[in-house]
């Protein structure tokens, strides 16, 4: 992993606080699957301090994420070379790569220490499956949040969706998936993706409110609260979930495209990345992007 992708995530405990920031602005807090493993090794650093009692998810800059890096997605993720006659990434190597992955936001729900999300800017796809595994969630108004990346291939298969069944009920969770709608921070309260909405510049303030509040509680009842969570996500049969993740992320991942269909891998060889997911909304009548 370089060194400016590992800078990339960074940890700060004090307080009783754990804050994990997504520090890479410059590409609106994209994330790459070094981030991600660098996001875990700090979720577990802060599981072993007895001294931490809440995780702080936030980013730096404008944006909280804007989900995967798309430059690391169809393909690059497994491997997969441009060179004439290469082969196709296998499907072991799909599902390998994609159960890992998978089960990193399955590291997230099931943390031991309770998690808030605090979401400005854009949160999409990966970035907004961050938020939907945190226990808490707090948006600012004008936040941008979805999963516009639906439209790319999967129209529903996401990594978390009895997640999203459960928390916004059938028919909007496939509204949200199949049509890669984008809401600001109020609707996302009013649906069920996050806790509450609250103005920009008081989106630090409603966080450190919250978990000063985490804070105060003894570590014990915090801890046996996590398991009792723990223990009716499985009732409901969450965790299944996650299997089902990677095996559709897998299957989306090698779909074939026909003549008159959008090929996001395609427009990103030919635009580029940012050429490319502009090319995408601007087929389904939208003006936002990400991944």
């Amino acid at each position: 992993m370089s060194e400016d992708l590992r800078d990339a995530v960074k940890y700060e405990a004090k307080d009783g606080r754990a804050y994990i920031t997504f520090c890479r602005d410059e590409k609106r807090n994209a994330l790459t699957y070094e981030m991600f493993d660098r996001l875990m090794e700090h979720i577990e650093r802060a599981e072993r301090d007895d001294d931490v009692r809440v995780i702080v998810f936030r980013g730096e800059g404008r944006d909280f994420s804007t989900g995967h890096d798309l430059g690391q997605v169809g393909g690059a993720e497994y491997g997969f070379s441009k060179e004439p006659g290469a082969r196709r990434p296998s499907q072991r190597a799909r599902l390998h790569f994609d159960k890992r992955h998978v089960e990193q936001f399955r590291q997230i729900l099931y943390c031991v220490k309770p998690t808030l999300s605090l979401v400005q800017g854009y949160c999409v796809g990966a970035g907004l499956y961050v938020v939907e595994a945190s226990d808490l969630a707090i948006a600012a108004e004008d936040a941008k949040i979805g999963h516009p990346e639906q439209k790319m291939g999967l129209a529903g298969a996401s990594y978390l969706t009895s997640w999203n069944i459960l928390a916004m009920g059938p028919k909007k969770a496939r509204e949200l998936l199949l049509l890669g709608d984008v809401v600001d921070g109020i609707e996302a309260a009013r649906m069920g993706l996050v806790n509450k909405a609250v103005p920009a510049d008081r989106l630090a303030e409603a966080g450190e409110e919250w978990a000063e509040r985490i804070v105060r509680l003894p570590r014990d009842a915090i801890a046996i609260g996590k398991a009792a969570n723990h223990l009716a996500l499985d009732s409901l049969g969450m965790t299944s979930q996650f299997v089902h993740g990677y095996v559709m992320h897998a299957l989306g991942t090698n779909i074939r495209y026909e003549s008159d269909e959008h090929n996001f891998m395609k427009e990103r060889r030919n635009k580029g990345v940012t050429g490319a997911a502009h090319s995408r909304e601007g087929r389904y009548g939208e003006e936002e992007s990400g991944k």
